[in-house]
């Protein structure tokens, strides 16, 4: 073989390891989930312009960022917490502490070249308390009180369709004029009752001013009495 085709050989080679290119792909969504829940991190890797598929020399990490700390998942020595499904993390039996943004790094091994480590944009992870949050309460509320509304117009269709509305206004109609005619009536009585008090207080008061007027006649006839015994 000539010294040209060895060189050739070589610089293919070199050009096909220098040309090794790794994608990460993160969504930059928030995920949510509840205490003592389970999640998946999502994290997808692609790998180019390298001979082979590359995937078994590749090498998948994480990083977890927070606000006082952050520090690469030992994913060895805590199985049961973190698991790899792929190239995705899986997190069980979640707690308020796993709040945080999840970065997935993927390496090439024994490859240091530009291009043969890459990192995803990073996806952030919240834990809420079981139970319903203030915004769910009040959709909660809004979605009954919608409900209610809609039954109320719906009753209301249906009434003004069958008559009903017609009838119950001719019920109150009625009921109003029983009302106003019982209280016409019972200002007639309570007049005529008043007129009969007055005029039972007139003879009274004419018994009284004409026995007043008797008396003095009385005790005239009495002082009389009185001085025909001292005579």
């Amino acid at each position: 073989m000539s010294l040209f085709s060895i060189t050739c050989l070589v610089f293919i080679s070199v050009f096909s390891v220098c040309g090794c290119k790794i994608d990460v792909h993160q969504s930059t969504r928030m995920m949510q989930r509840k205490v003592q829940q389970s999640v998946s991190v999502p994290c997808s890797c692609n790998i180019s312009s390298c001979p082979g598929d590359g995937l078994d020399n590749l090498k998948i990490s994480w990083y977890v960022f927070r606000k006082d700390m952050h520090y690469q998942i030992d994913l060895n020595n805590q199985p049961t917490k973190y698991t790899l499904e792929g190239h995705s993390l899986k997190i069980s039996s979640l707690s308020i502490k796993d709040c945080g943004v999840y970065y997935c790094a993927a390496a090439l091994s024994n490859e240091m070249h530009s291009g043969a480590q890459a990192i995803g944009q990073g996806i952030t992870l919240k834990v809420t308390e079981r139970g319903l949050n203030v915004r769910q309460i009040l959709l909660l509320t809004l979605l009954v009180l919608l409900i209610i509304y809609s039954l109320l117009v719906l009753g209301i269709i249906i009434c003004i369709k069958t008559g009903h509305i017609k009838s119950l206004c001719r019920g109150r109609w009625r009921k109003t004029q029983d009302y106003s005619r019982h209280v016409v009536f019972s200002g007639v009585v309570q007049e005529l009752y008043k007129r009969n008090l007055v005029h039972d207080k007139i003879p009274a008061r004419c018994k009284v001013s004409q026995e007043k007027a008797k008396s003095p006649q009385t005790q005239d006839k009495n002082e009389d009495i009185y001085q025909n015994f001292e005579e």
